[in-house]
């Protein structure tokens, strides 16, 4: 056994309040000293200063960072300065687990290396990470080859209470392991609904995919500070398969990586006198690590400004309002809506409307309308006006059956850009208009499908806002999707009206699949303005596929899941899948294969160029519940919401071999249900009736001269 450091349990062997007392700039402290520094209460405590940045290490980095001290290598250099005001910061800071307080006589705050500082803290279980991550050692293998690592190190997450990949930290397992590990889970306990946190907090080492003889590492931590040779040898028998070498060789590396000494440097008090030095400095200092962008380095001057932005965050994030988006985006989006309700008026209207940059944030508290603004929707005490704003704007734009059927459903909310937020925030002090039918999730609905430069389309909002405020909601958002539409900021969509003669257009095609440019071309009467782009762009591009599928199939989603919050901190899996209705296996088969698949001669190669684009298209995916989807593979299809009728997909899928009638069908059946799924978009969701009253009157004069070949409506 080796020699083990007395940590924690006794406190410090140098007194913290004086780690510089000889007066030289550096110091040397061992890592567990370190520790306890931050663990101390009162007064002689490491603390973080306000302008620290968020969190941003993943996995890898943190088990590399605690492999380096387990091989011996240098700990790194950390910079402190004195608890302390910084040119007219307050004298307040954050504890190592995130909590804002008063300094006291004696403390420091760590000016550089909070990541690394982070994760030392993780392996002991303390610090802001281990709250959603824990650190393992497996000591029954060896480490993955390529992994870099000494020792076999884990971690779990309280998204991923079962860990994650040995050999790449940073990845989930697959779907199949993780659904396996989570019925069984389930099925050895009793439990009706899986909890990812309540398993984080329950996991042993046992529990671990692909773990043989896994611990927490604070529980080896816990053996070295005991130094108990009878905990040594209780912990050999309770383990079956564990080897003594093994162990002590760990436990040998772990006793010298806990003593491995930190060099701390004194930060110059010049740097300290000028608060301009001191956030220059800070902006320097990310330049040598993971850099910082300009938003980051924007929120960390706010921060240090007003230390409480930070708690107000931590509560949003956790409470009913939620992760709309993150806490950087957040603010400068509260500042960005602040600077707009102030009446602050500047020559260059881009400083109003703008998203805040370092130069503003930092001559904000010469700005007393703006800042008292900003105050009051993120004060200093709890509560405030941005919480109220969160959490009105989530029953707004949440589905819910009865209460908002138009909603967007948990899944889609978590995917709005935080442009959208900004103008969110903006547009919620505008009058509220209900009980009548609320347009904001139609708007939201739009913007996510058919805006196309997010950046113009909330600058084009907070200017109108500024230039001529409208009185109500419903009076601005009509003209504000025109202007989008005139600038290219939107794609114009057409009258849903317009919709059954392109319907006519695909079922008048035949086997051979057209260009993209090619689909939906009835739409495209206006040159200048091709309406046609929207539905072309809508149900080509992966991610709005993903978008409009969430909220066609809201009902279902909302009813299947109705736990599961992507909003929440938690790294927790998305538990469907996006499913192809004709499996690509079907129409993406390898093409030396093409013999016993087609029955006719693709001489122009059409099918083969085409065969993808069709078959990606919206009209031939679904969300499927993950599982659903494994055990489908490349079967039939059952009825769903969106295709009560299978009958003609599975005639499609059940054949062996496809006929040029079967290559047609294949094309009509997809564009059919594309533009089925588009009409519902714009009818159900309310998008069309966001059309001002006198846009594209001659469209509607043509649309009421045309017969609906069909009703689309009775399809959703």
């Amino acid at each position: 056994m080796p020699v083990h450091h007395a940590i924690l349990k006794v406190g410090l062997a140098l007194n913290p309040s004086s780690p510089f007392a000889s007066g030289s700039p550096v110091a040397t402290i061992p890592a567990h000293e370190v520790v306890a520094w931050t663990r101390r209460t009162g007064s002689d405590r490491l603390l973080l200063p306000p302008i620290q940045r968020s969190l941003v290490w993943r996995n890898i980095q943190i088990l590399n960072y605690w492999d380096s001290l387990l091989r011996g290598y240098p700990a790194g250099l950390m910079m402190v300065h004195p608890a302390r005001s910084a040119g007219s910061g307050a004298f307040l800071a954050r504890t190592a687990d995130g909590v804002t307080c008063p300094t006291s006589a004696g403390d420091f705050q760590l000016f550089d290396g909070q990541q690394r500082l982070s994760a030392l803290l993780l392996g002991y279980g303390h610090g802001q990470l281990a709250r959603k991550l824990r650190l393992w050692v497996d000591l029954g293998v060896d480490s993955e080859p390529g992994s870099g690592l000494l020792f076999q190190l884990r971690v779990s997450s309280s998204g991923q209470p079962f860990g994650y990949q040995a050999a790449a930290p940073n990845q989930k397992f697959s779907l199949g392991q993780r659904t396996s590990k989570i019925e069984a889970w389930r099925k050895d306990r009793n439990l009706a609904t899986f909890d990812p946190r309540e398993a984080f907090e329950a996991v042993k080492g046992s529990d671990v995919i692909g773990g043989v003889c896994t611990f927490p590492l604070v529980e080896l931590i816990d053996l070295v500070a005991a130094a108990d040779p009878a905990a040594r040898l209780k912990l050999l028998q309770d383990t079956p398969g564990l080897a003594g070498e093994r162990l002590d060789v760990f436990l040998s590396a772990l006793d010298g990586a806990l003593g491995r000494p930190i060099l701390f440097q004194r930060i110059d008090e010049a740097v300290l006198a000028e608060e301009s030095e001191y956030i220059r400095f800070f902006g320097r200092l990310g330049q040598g690590g993971t850099a910082l962008s300009q938003d980051e380095l924007t929120y960390s001057i706010i921060k240090h400004q007003y230390p409480e932005v930070h708690d107000r965050m931590t509560e949003i994030m956790r409470g009913p309002a939620g992760r709309l988006t993150g806490e950087v985006n957040l603010v400068l989006g509260a500042i960005r809506v602040a600077k707009v309700l102030s009446g602050w008026k500047h020559d260059n209207i881009w400083q109003v409307i703008g998203r805040p940059n370092p130069s503003f944030v930092s001559q904000l508290k010469e700005l007393p309308e703006v800042e008292a603004a900003f105050q009051e929707l993120i004060p200093s005490k709890p509560g405030g006006r941005l919480v109220t704003v969160l959490e009105g704007i989530r029953e707004r734009l949440v589905y819910h059956r009865d209460r908002n059927p138009g909603g967007l459903p948990m899944m889609l909310l978590a995917r709005i850009p935080h442009q959208l937020v900004d103008v969110l925030l903006l547009l919620a002090h505008l009058p509220d208009e209900r009980p009548g039918e609320d347009p904001l999730p139609a708007f939201a609905l739009h913007w996510l499908l058919f805006v196309s430069d997010n950046d113009r389309a909330a600058s084009h909002v907070f200017r109108q806002f500024v230039e001529a405020r409208p009185s109500t909601l419903a009076g601005g958002l009509p003209t504000w999707i025109d202007q989008f539409e005139r600038d290219g900021i939107a794609h114009p969509i057409p009258l849903p009206a317009r919709l059954p003669a392109i319907l006519d257009e695909v079922r008048a095609g035949n086997h051979r699949l057209r260009e993209w440019s090619e689909r939906f071309t009835g739409l495209d009467a206006d040159a200048d303005r091709p309406k046609g782009n929207s539905l072309r762009v809508l149900s080509s591009q992966r991610e709005l596929i993903k978008r409009a599928l969430l909220w066609l199939q809201r009902k279902q989603l909302s009813e299947s899941y109705p736990h599961f919050d992507p909003t929440s901190e938690d790294d927790e899996d998305l538990p469907i899948d996006l499913d192809h209705r004709i499996p690509s296996e079907i129409f993406g088969f390898h093409w030396r294969k093409r013999f016993h698949r087609l029955a006719f001669e693709d001489s122009d190669g059409n099918f083969f160029h085409g065969r993808n684009r069709v078959g990606n298209s919206l009209g031939n995916f679904r969300w499927l519940d993950a599982s659903e989807n494994r055990s489908r593979s490349d079967g039939p299809l059952e009825p769903d919401d969106l295709v009560p009728d299978v009958d003609p997909w599975n005639r499609l899928i059940e054949k062996a071999t496809w006929d040029l009638e079967d290559a047609a069908a294949f094309q009509c059946l997809i564009d059919e249900q594309t533009i089925t799924l588009f009409h519902a978009l714009l009818e159900e969701g309310g998008i069309a009736r966001l059309r001002s009253s006198n846009r594209d009157a001659g469209e509607s004069e043509a649309a009421r001269s045309t017969e609906p070949a069909i009703s689309l409506s009775d399809d959703i």
